[in-house]
């Protein structure tokens, strides 16, 4: 019996006897063991795993099972034990609350393109209230002390003691699961019928449905383009999630080729990314990242690896039902259908918007940023800017074309094993190119792109090692290091040097300004357990 895959339900109604009598004998699946049949189900996806509840009776109770869905959610959520579904009743349920978007706390890190400075923040899943949180980073040095180089008293060196931590009166990202006591209103996608609650997902890549699925289709679709309400802190203040939609290839080929800022697209091209969206571009299109065409209208248009927030102040309005009348339609709504839409005014009384903000935000591939034995300076790096003060980096080193294969070195005559190691360890790590790409930026140079670049961490780049402290025994290599006027405007490359202090410690010499500042690897992972 064929099984259309297009349209899911995350809660389909138990299969009754009727529908057993239908099929000509119990699957095959359904005879082996209880345990090999939790095996198999286990390596399902969310969407496997609810289409094949509703194939039999014995099958909804295996794949209800909540062990299965704690495991689902577990794959999501880095750094948290997950325990308990509270405050939903069972894991499937909790599941079902925060999807589409387990990916925020999955990918963790985000970077947005507001402004010029952007932001980086750091998203988490928090057991204790069941509810994905997103905080900013931030950073501050606890040293501000400056000292003469003793190779070359004219250079400055800028000590860096920095102090990273998520600013968390202030949440970019606050997505509760809905309380199980309260209803559903009808925007969030869910359809209610004989006490069964059913959720549409589509599978199909060209987003088409069955004929008989174009209402929940239709429903599925105004899920994934409407606003998500956040909670705030503040009773002015609110803010949305917003899903943003894949761009094409033919998009994105007359666009990424454009100067800053590309095209408005983000992530931007310094930047590797499978998937990438309209960004915000200072304003410049914002009324577009409004409307329905830029947000996706099924699973498969749906980006994982970007979103938006909006934010907004309004004033209030004497008349409207009272004061709160805007805060109490905003909680009572799961979502807030795109502007386009006439039953906007439905959710929102006063449509009079003060300080609106629109950010885009992109998420990096983990390859990017985890370090190897090869590959040592891969990561995410705070640095000194001194008077623009610390701010944020992926260091990334590129794969070499061709992997250098240690065991073809060979010890040199009277070479001893210590040196023969330190020679085969240096062949193995200096190589290659290195860059460093703004995650947040200055009026200068912005985020996104880079600060400073590395041709070769070879012997080809090899300036010296240092002798002379507090840098006795670095190894000091060619690079670029990238400046502009305010506004980004005059951008050039200029002669710099990087000094290899260790893994987690780097430091760039600006000759033509004659300082020297720091540059330190960042732990993400200490952020990711609620305290």
């Amino acid at each position: 019996m064929a099984f259309d895959m297009s349209q899911i339900d995350y809660h389909s109604s138990v299969p009754g006897d009727k529908e057993k009598e239908a099929v000509t004998g119990p699957s095959w699946l359904e005879q082996l063991p209880s345990e090999l049949v939790y095996n198999i189900l286990s390596y399902l996806s969310p969407f496997d795993l609810a289409a094949i509840s509703a194939t039999s009776r014995a099958l909804y109770t295996r794949a209800t099972t909540d062990h299965l869905w704690q495991a689902l959610i577990q794959e999501n959520v880095p750094g948290v034990r997950v325990k308990s579904p509270s405050p939903c009743p069972s894991f499937k349920a909790l599941y079902q609350a925060h999807d589409p978007r387990w990916f925020l706390p999955k990918y963790k890190i985000w970077f947005s393109d507001g402004d010029l400075t952007g932001r980086l923040v750091i998203t988490r899943y928090d057991p204790r209230r069941g509810c994905i949180e997103g905080y900013q980073l931030v950073a501050a040095s606890r040293s501000r002390t400056v000292q003469p180089w003793a190779a070359d008293p004219n250079v400055m060196i800028h000590n860096f003691d920095p102090v990273v931590q998520l600013h968390l009166d202030k949440p970019i990202i606050q997505l509760d699961a809905p309380d199980p006591a309260e209803p559903h209103d009808f925007r969030s996608d869910t359809i209610s019928s004989g006490g069964i609650t059913t959720i549409k997902l589509s599978r199909d890549r060209s987003c088409s449905s069955s004929p008989s699925g174009d209402a929940h289709a239709e429903i599925s679709r105004s899920r994934l383009s409407s606003e998500v309400p956040m909670r705030s802190n503040s009773d002015s203040m609110y803010s949305t999630f917003i899903h943003s939609r894949i761009l094409t290839e033919f998009e994105l080929s007359f666009r990424i080729d454009e100067p800053f800022p590309y095209g408005s697209i983000w992530p931007p091209p310094t930047i590797p990314s499978d998937q990438r969206v309209l960004g915000t571009s200072f304003h410049r299109f914002r009324q577009q990242l409004l409307r329905r065409e830029a947000r996706p209208s099924c699973r498969a248009k749906l980006s994982d690896k970007t979103f938006r927030v909006r934010k907004w102040v309004t004033m209030r309005i004497p008349g409207i039902n009272g004061s709160n009348s805007i805060r109490n339609s905003l909680t009572n709504a799961n979502t807030i259908p795109v502007n386009d839409d006439p039953e906007v005014d439905e959710t929102l009384p006063s449509r009079v918007h003060i300080g609106e903000e629109i950010a885009t935000y992109a998420t990096l591939d983990p390859k990017l940023y985890t370090p190897t034995k090869e590959k040592p300076w891969r990561g995410i790096w705070v640095g000194d800017y001194s008077g623009h003060g610390c701010e944020f980096l992926l260091v990334t080193q590129p794969d070499d074309e061709e992997p250098f294969d240690a065991s073809s070195l060979e010890p040199r005559e009277g070479e001893s094993p210590k040196d023969f190691e330190r020679r085969k360890y240096e062949k193995t790590v200096y190589r290659g190119r290195l860059d460093a790409v703004k995650l947040t930026g200055d009026p200068n140079v912005p985020r996104g792109e880079l600060t400073f670049r590395v041709d070769d961490l070879g012997d080809a780049g090899l300036v010296k090692v240092c002798q002379d402290e507090p840098f006795e025994g670095v190894r000091i290599v060619r690079s670029e290091g990238h400046v502009a006027s305010a506004g980004f405007v005059l951008d050039d490359f200029i002669t710099s040097r990087l000094l290899l202090i260790s893994h987690d410690r780097l430091a760039q010499h600006w000759i033509d300004w004659g300082h020297i500042s720091f540059f330190e690897r960042v732990n993400i992972d200490r952020f990711l357990a609620p305290v």
